[in-house]
């Protein structure tokens, strides 16, 4: 009998993680860019929470189980972003401007010791508007829900324009600090 209830729960789950999968897989990718790796291990993070808290789930309607599900990916979401310091406090500046480019594939950071802070500044007045504000407003330290209520945007939406923002940032500026850097050695 408590094994047969067990299975039951077991299929109750999994039916239900099959069903939301693909919509948190959508929202992940959104929020997370193009990593398609780090929207894939935050939905199993999130249907693991899922698993463990299945004895409550499995009582709540299927509207308070997806809004608790969105939101425990927005939230780990969040986590994620502050471990590995992408809102931070500071402004950007040709002290810390080699954080914009901290990838594995990025150059050593005394490259950016090229850019000047014209070029730095000219770089960002360059990008669309929604991504200049984007940035600019994250560079005085606001936090991605902040930048959204300021610009009538969604989260993920916020998540998107730095992202874009940072990788033409990141193909301006790297071209300029290498061609000075190769002209400084020449």
């Amino acid at each position: 009998m408590v094994q047969e209830a067990f299975d039951c729960s077991e299929r109750e789950y999994a039916a239900f993680a099959t069903r939301h999968q693909p919509i948190l897989l959508a929202v992940a990718r959104n929020i997370c860019g193009r990593g398609a790796s780090d929207s894939e291990d935050l939905v199993q993070d999130v249907l693991l929470r899922a698993l463990l808290k299945w004895d409550k789930l499995q009582d709540w309607a299927e509207p308070a189980r997806r809004a608790w599900l969105v939101r425990v990916l927005h939230n780990r979401f969040l986590d994620r972003c502050r471990r590995r310091g992408t809102e931070t406090a500071q402004a950007v500046n040709l002290g810390n401007v080699h954080k914009l480019f901290e990838d594995p594939e990025a150059p050593d950071p005394e490259l950016w010791e090229c850019v000047t802070e014209a070029e730095l500044r000219d770089a960002v007045s360059s990008l669309t508007p929604n991504l200049r504000r984007t940035f600019e407003l994250h560079a005085q330290g606001l936090r991605h829900a902040e930048i959204g209520q300021r610009l009538g945007a969604p989260v993920g939406t916020v998540g998107t324009w730095l992202f874009h923002a940072r990788h033409r940032l990141r193909a301006k500026l790297r071209g300029l600090a290498e061609d000075r850097r190769e002209r400084g050695r020449g």
